[in-house]
């Protein structure tokens, strides 16, 4: 940790036992401040003032849903991270924490290393709104009349100065509006009552310094336009009123602009839930009929006793099989696309390496293959389960494209904080021109004798992007022939 101030961290839960495994988790970075139930942890956010809230979501009285949308809507304070801590997985779950006000969400029960990024990305997150929150509020308290509306109004709200840019938002002329009054000549109806109560509040000073509002104005043509204000009382040097400044800053394109990226984010989300679906019909509907083809193709093997009909039957059944993995993997790609995170553990890979080579032994003794792999040892490494299909599809890429009676060497080299591992074909090898486009999907180079779908790679490369780690391929430097590797993070 660096020096300098902790970070108070208020950890709500109605459970004893999990308020001390969060304080045993945290207190050695953060000061922690604990609540028992909902109405004592709104009470510590206005008392201590936390910088994040780990909350539990099912609390007697006041469940963490109602705490999280108080501390939003009612509370006027500023940003503060919430992570709702829950057993409650499913999606209608998580919406209702959004619309509350959550930014996060861990899965009891709740490990440390999930628990310290998790923290440690929403505080960065933090300290970074703070700042611009900081820069803004400068950049208000100097702002000159250049590019934004600048008025001054009299106790009854008349307007008595407009500069030159105010002139030029509303379409009139200096001379032309002073002395008119402000609400009834430029708010619309349905928003005058709101304005005048808070400019009603400033005047009598219960409205809250440094506080932003919106309201429309009625310009020359009759458009609205939407304003972002801020309003500050003048006084003359002895102390008494002189008027109220006002400034505002034209928003409409911006709020215009915030409608139609929401509205393109929820098209773009109802996109990803109609590709996944239609992934997920179509390799059930194409896999059904291919399994079909493949079993009668595999019976009718086994009882054609004509050489020439038989060797047809076989070209459909492998043809057959080509279809069901270019299917699957297809399929796997597209659900890989539209993960963005993952979880780790702790495997070991060296077990991993040399279950892959078992399940292609008969590949490799078909083609008089024979294995170099030497591991002592474990070789631990933090992973997802999913790296399995990486090996698998390695292997099998080495398998396909080495020549017969040659050698696959496999080796994990140790690099320091990660493991190095690499599969050496003997192959024809890949030209540098092409070593990028291998990882690409549907990116074959040519080789008729080579039955491939060209997807194998392509999750290799998502996968290990999704572990933060390199793959690449380089030239086999004792032969022909190419070495494929990729990184794993040391447990």
């Amino acid at each position: 940790m660096t020096s300098g101030p902790r970070h108070k961290i208020l950890v709500v839960d109605d459970e004893l036992l999990n308020v001390e495994l969060m304080r045993a988790y945290l207190s050695n970075d953060y000061d922690v401040i604990t609540a028992y139930n909902g109405k004592d942890a709104l009470e510590k956010v206005k008392t201590d003032e936390p910088d994040l809230i780990l909350l539990d979501v099912m609390m007697p009285d006041m469940d963490g849903y109602e705490v999280c949308r108080v501390i939003r809507h009612d509370y006027q304070i500023d940003f503060i991270p919430i992570v709702m801590i829950t057993a409650l997985t499913s999606r209608e779950d998580h919406q209702k924490g959004i619309e509350a006000g959550a930014d996060e969400f861990l899965k009891k029960p709740v490990g440390k290393f999930e628990l310290d990024r998790k923290i440690s990305s929403l505080l960065r997150i933090k300290q970074q709104h703070d700042a611009l929150l900081m820069d803004r509020n400068k950049a208000y308290e100097y702002l000159d009349y250049v590019g934004v509306l600048i008025a001054v109004l009299d106790r009854d709200f008349n307007l008595v100065h407009l500069n030159k840019k105010g002139s030029e938002f509303l379409g009139y002329k200096k001379d032309k509006i002073l002395n008119k009054n402000w609400i009834n000549s430029f708010v619309p109806e349905n928003y005058s009552s709101s304005v005048r109560g808070t400019y009603g509040d400033l005047l009598r000073g219960s409205a809250k310094v440094h506080e932003y509002h919106e309201y429309p104005l009625i310009i020359s043509n009759g458009e609205e336009r939407l304003f972002l204000w801020y309003d500050s009382l003048l006084l003359d040097e002895k102390g008494n009123f002189s008027g109220i400044l006002i400034s505002g800053e034209d928003i409409t394109e911006r709020r215009k602009a915030q409608v139609q990226l929401h509205e393109y984010a929820h098209q773009l989300e109802r996109s990803n839930e109609l590709k996944d679906l239609f992934t997920d019909i179509l390799r059930h509907d194409l896999l059904n009929p291919a399994g079909i083809i493949k079993s009668f193709s595999e019976l009718l093997i086994e009882v054609e006793m004509d050489e020439r009909k038989r060797s047809i039957i076989e070209n459909i059944s492998r043809s057959t099989n080509k279809l069901i993995d270019l299917i699957e993997g297809a399929a796997h790609l597209a659900k890989l696309e539209s993960v963005e995170e993952i979880g780790f553990v702790r495997m070991d890979i060296a077990s991993l390496l040399m279950d892959s080579v078992t399940n292609f032994s008969l590949d490799m003794q078909n083609k008089g293959i024979d294995i170099d792999i030497h591991l002592e040892g474990d070789y631990p490494a933090v992973v997802n389960p999913m790296i399995e299909r990486v090996f698998s599809n390695l292997m099998s890429n080495a398998v396909k494209y080495t020549a017969d009676e040659s050698i696959i060497k496999i080796k994990i080299d140790d690099t320091g904080d990660r493991w190095k591992i690499s599969f050496t074909d003997q192959g024809e090898g890949i030209p540098d021109k092409d070593k990028l486009a291998v990882f690409e999907r549907f990116k074959r180079l040519h080789k008729d004798s080579v039955r491939g779908t060209g997807i194998g790679l392509a999750i290799v490369k998502r996968i290990i992007d999704l572990h933060n780690e390199q793959v690449g391929v380089v030239d086999n430097p004792e032969g022909p022939g190419s070495v494929f590797w990729l990184t794993l993070k040391k447990a």
